[in-house]
């Protein structure tokens, strides 16, 4: 928008905010404005004058900000030019599944009322790319919600979510993901594929690790992990990206290590590893025979064998619907690849050989503060994970 327009914008802002919301709705209909700001005008329901034509197919930007509302009617999507919807604190418990007639909704705020959940029909808004939904009282989000191809950012700050569904990972348009004050105690290891992904917050969660490969997301370039009291370490693969890990790692460790997590225990620093992991070596266990179980094994070689070209004739074909859900979730997105300089970059499923360590001169936050976690960094062998030891970063 050129200067021109956001001073027009501005100025009819301005006079919506000391006209009656007849007067706004009066003038939209004889003057063809489609941005209405309802601002603080104490409405209990959306005007039903606002849903009649001509009106609801002029109005594409329409503003609520703290009203009373308490819904949302079924009939919203006769506005059918709607681009942006901002019902930014008011009191609504629950969107209707007829949200998704707002077929060119591109900006959608529900920030600050008192949603409990979010209709699977949301996936049906294939033009939305804002979805905004802090500080509201939801437990879960729909799967659908990864039917959003063109997301752009999504913000879900102050709830009481426990677990992000894995097919939010298929937004893959998402750049911005915000996921801030909830009860969170991992993400998601799919978000690895998430390609145009720059920012992720997870502040003041219950986080005990982090995908093992989120670093090598190409377009990854900031973490905020902050106040997680279960988190004892960062992937090493984030070594070279901005990083705010302050306030973590104050519960105890045991609590972790209850769950039947491994626990890696070196130079005076104690981390549990990702939950896929059942059996972790470290060169202090240079005596301990290096004999991969019989699952990981079985899973290498699937893996291997699995991901030929599609011409090759030892290409296996391997139905995963008749996996475990766990072990076909492995076999697509492994629990990590082999840090080793050189690019050794082998999958690594159950079993791995870790090193933990912090890296101050990459990042000051270790170096300045002697509470700070430090980085887990797996390798796929003793071999590998004695390189790593000598090179830990590229050369």
């Amino acid at each position: 928008m050129n200067q021109t327009g956001c001073r027009q914008v501005t100025m009819m802002a301005e006079d919506h905010e000391f006209s009656s919301v007849d007067d706004i709705i009066k003038d939209a209909t004889q003057y063809g404005h489609n941005i209405l700001y309802m601002n603080y005008k104490g409405l209990v329901e959306i005007p039903r004058n606002l849903l009649e034509t001509p009106i609801c197919d002029i109005v594409e930007r329409l503003y609520l900000k703290r009203n009373l509302l308490q819904t949302v009617p079924t009939d919203i999507g006769r506005l059918s030019r709607l681009v942006e919807l901002y019902l930014h604190s008011n009191s609504i418990a629950n969107l209707p599944k007829e949200i998704s007639n707002l077929v060119k909704l591109e900006y959608l705020d529900v920030s600050c009322n008192m949603l409990q959940s979010i209709p699977p029909s949301i996936g049906d808004l294939q033009s939305l790319k804002k979805l905004h939904l802090s500080n509201n009282e939801l437990t879960k989000l729909p799967q659908e919600i990864g039917n959003l191809k063109e997301l752009v950012s999504l913000e879900v700050v102050n709830n009481k979510l426990t677990v992000i569904p894995t097919q939010l990972c298929d937004c893959l348009a998402l750049k911005s993901l915000i996921l801030d004050r909830n009860q969170l105690r991992e993400l998601p290891r799919q978000l690895v594929n998430m390609t145009y992904l720059e920012e992720i917050s997870a502040v003041g969660n219950k986080l005990t690790h982090m995908p093992a490969d989120m670093g090598m997301m190409p377009s990854l370039k900031s973490v905020y992990i902050d106040s997680n009291p279960f988190l004892y370490s960062v992937p090493f693969s984030l070594w070279n990206k901005q990083i705010g890990a302050n306030g973590c790692h104050s519960a105890d460790v045991q609590q972790i290590s209850e769950d039947s997590r491994l626990v890696v225990e070196m130079d005076g620093y104690v981390t549990p590893v990702p939950p896929e992991i059942k059996q972790v070596y470290t060169l202090q266990d240079a005596n301990q025979p290096d004999v991969p179980s019989l699952l990981d094994y079985c899973l290498k070689v699937i893996y291997r064998y699995k991901n030929l070209k599609d011409n090759d004739k030892d290409k296996l074909y391997v139905d995963r619907t008749s996996l475990p859900q766990y072990l076909a979730d492995l076999l697509h997105i492994p629990t990590a690849h082999c840090l080793a300089p050189g690019a050794c970059e082998k999958p690594i499923f159950t079993v791995a050989f870790a090193r933990v360590f912090k890296l101050g001169w990459a990042q000051q936050w270790q170096n300045t503060n002697p509470t700070a976690i430090p980085f887990l960094g797996l390798c796929c062998s003793k071999q590998c994970l004695k390189l790593f030891t000598r090179f830990p970063v590229p050369i």
